[in-house]
């Protein structure tokens, strides 16, 4: 490897100004070749050598923990679990659960008798993980074992089938779903409080007794490797659970040139939760894809996804007789409802045909849809704003306000813009128009927009922007390789490209971080789901595992931060301290750019556009670097052997 050398750049506007470097932080030299280093969504430096796996502590570069045996370890065997502080290696068909902070390991899978493993849950309230699969004969076998020493709590070898779904009830009781059966179990001792058919039609098949038996087996087999639609819901208050469940079907061929049609309908039971007897004498059936359920004080609303015309209805809790429209049949609405916002006074929809988007406001008092006819919308629906008398909505395309007293929008002409390229400050919203290339102002208390900017803004190197961010004084746009700012006044301040280097592998590492820091500003954002959404996107493109990891980030950390796992408080202390660490507001970022014919990491000021320090790369074909875009750190493995830390300030 070429000897490194780290460059200082100082830019000089002036005599009197110049510019910080790029400071090293920590320098550690390795026993062995390092192989590939992480930093994970929670911030800790994983390192793999040909001799070991070993956490650093990523202020001071000292070993935190590490594992011999993980040494000379291929990159894909080691996973980051979202909504989780763990990571799992698989090795030898084992699979490891690695508490990503001591290194301890929480789970192996060798050890719990396991020969193949179907599936895992994380059940942070009793502090168990359970796993379920088959053991070295081949029979099925569930472990749980306890997060906190890795004991195995108890094992059985009830013969559960495809497990749906693992849910915490409280009071140490956990509940089972299954294709055919629903349980309630002692979750410290796995003793089984109840076990129930979870239909009429599932208890009639176990009264077949070994035909029976071959029939569920038949069942188990074809759905394998289907991806199977079941949700469970429990309202707040209660003694009751729901399960909903999707079916499809296909119609025939209409002409002989068309394809089948493939229909939908999801069908729903209630469960009495103390002895998972069923409530009702039927279930509950309704057209279209598995939607949204929402329980309300008159009864059930059902709001299915069913494609061009949607019936959605209020159905009693207790006789599940439908309560709208003519005979109780529903209320037919434009499109499939896909989401939905409870206002106080009403609730909007947010439905779709094949090639649109509507709003539609519902009274559920009166059991009626307000608007004349459903409003347009460019776009799929990701962010809603409740205003003072209005709703602000966005899409992947455009933002409006909708009056929902009258079913019409505010702004004869939408803003055309996306989540990622809006930002709120001081009770204004900052939006680049993407068809104008213009700055808009949004006043969310006068409901009024006007151009802020009235310069077009174009980016190099075939770019758009991609981002928007409030600093200190203005507006800060940026792609990969541009970066511009606008004044509050409106004024165009700067505007800056950084080509980029030919190989996009370079890349790779600084997308993961920035999505990451993305989707920790995100889930403190107005357009939460929008904003969570543009990062996994962009990061899914180059590892679909990294992706699913960034959409997880927002709710995820929440739900822990109330368990009483020792892990998951661990895990939501660090979490919320890097959630808040987003909101401070950072005058640098991050852009991969080339000098001559090496690599550099630049470190780019939002203040002025202008390069402030970096750092010299190479031409490895494999860069073997890290990045941590919420904390500044850089971690760049300087020789074989050797790892650097930079410190961006």
């Amino acid at each position: 490897m070429k000897p490194f050398k780290l460059l200082f750049i100082f830019i000089v506007l002036s005599p009197l100004m110049h510019f910080a470097q790029m400071d090293v932080k920590w320098n550690k030299n390795l026993p062995n070749d390092i192989l590939w280093q992480e930093v994970t969504a929670l911030g800790n430096l994983i390192v793999n050598t040909k001799e070991g796996l070993i956490g650093l502590d990523p202020e001071t570069g000292t070993n935190v923990w590490s594992y011999r045996a993980f040494g000379n370890l291929d990159r894909a065997a080691f996973e980051e679990l979202p909504n989780s502080p763990f990571f799992t290696i698989t090795t030898n068909n084992t699979l490891h659960m690695i508490d990503q902070f001591s290194g301890k390991e929480v789970f192996n899978s060798e050890n719990a008798g396991l020969q193949s493993i179907a599936s895992y849950y994380l059940l942070y309230n009793t502090n168990a993980i359970v796993v379920a699969g088959t053991d070295q004969n081949g029979e099925p076998l569930m472990v749980s074992v306890n997060m906190s020493d890795a004991k195995q709590s108890w094992s059985m070898n009830e013969k559960f089938g495809r497990i749906v779904a693992i849910n915490e009830l409280g009071n140490q009781e956990v509940l089972i779903v299954t294709l055919f059966n629903n349980y309630k179990l002692n979750a410290n001792t796995g003793t089984i409080i109840w076990k129930n058919a979870n239909s009429k039609e599932s208890a009639q098949i176990d009264a077949m007794g070994k035909l029976g038996a071959l029939m569920k087996k038949a069942a188990e087999n074809l759905t394998k490797d289907q991806d199977f639609q079941l949700q469970f819901y429990k309202p707040e208050e209660g003694n009751v659970f729901y399960l909903g469940s999707q079916q499809e079907s296909q119609s025939g061929m209409t002409t002989s040139s068309s394809a089948n049609t493939v229909n939908y309908t999801n069908s729903y039971n209630a469960y009495n939760i103390y002895d998972g007897s069923l409530v009702w004498d039927k279930e509950l059936v309704a057209n279209g894809a598995l939607g949204h359920l929402s329980f309300l004080t008159a009864g059930l609303l059902v709001l299915p996804d069913d494609g061009n015309r949607t019936k959605i209805n209020l159905f009693d809790y207790q006789t599940r007789e439908g309560l709208w429209g003519k005979k109780g049949r529903g209320l037919t609405i434009k499109g499939g409802v896909y989401d939905y916002l409870d206002s106080g006074n009403g609730i909007l929809l947010v439905s779709r045909t094949e090639n649109k988007d509507f709003l539609n406001f519902l009274d559920p008092v009166a059991g009626a849809i307000t608007f004349d006819k459903p409003v347009k919308v460019d776009g799929t629906v990701v962010g809603i704003v409740p205003l003072d008398k209005a709703i602000l909505y966005i899409t992947t395309e455009s933002m409006n306000i909708l009056d929902p007293t009258t079913g019409t929008l505010k702004w004869n002409k939408s803003i055309q813009t996306s989540p990622e390229l809006t930002a709120e400050h001081n009770g204004k919203i900052y939006a680049y128009d993407q068809k104008e290339g213009l700055v808009k102002v949004i006043d969310m208390a006068s409901e009024t927009v006007n151009d802020l900017s009235s310069v077009a803004l174009s980016f190099q190197g075939k770019e758009s922007p991609k981002r928007i961010e409030i600093i200190q004084d203005g507006i800060f746009i940026y792609s990969d390789q541009n970066v511009a700012k606008y004044g509050f006044d409106g004024a165009l301040q700067f505007q800056q490209y950084y080509e980029a280097p030919k190989d996009s592998g370079w890349k790779r590492a600084l997308l993961y971080a920035t999505s990451i820091r993305a989707a920790y500003v995100g889930a403190s954002s107005y357009y939460i789901s929008g904003a969570l959404a543009a990062a996994q996107n962009d990061i899914r493109q180059e590892n679909a595992v990294a992706g699913e990891l960034v959409n997880e980030i927002s709710d995820a950390y929440g739900d822990l931060g109330n368990t009483a796992s020792s892990y998951a408080v661990n895990a939501f202390k660090q979490a919320n301290a890097r959630k808040k660490a987003t909101k401070i507001g950072r005058d640098f970022m991050f852009v991969m750019s080339k000098k001559e014919k090496d690599i550099v990491l630049l470190k780019v000021s939002k203040i002025t556009g202008n390069v402030e320090g970096e750092i010299n790369l190479g031409k490895d074909r494999e860069p073997i670097y890290a990045l941590d875009d919420i904390t500044g750190q850089v971690y760049y493995r300087k020789t074989d052997k050797e790892l650097t830390s930079y410190q961006a300030r």
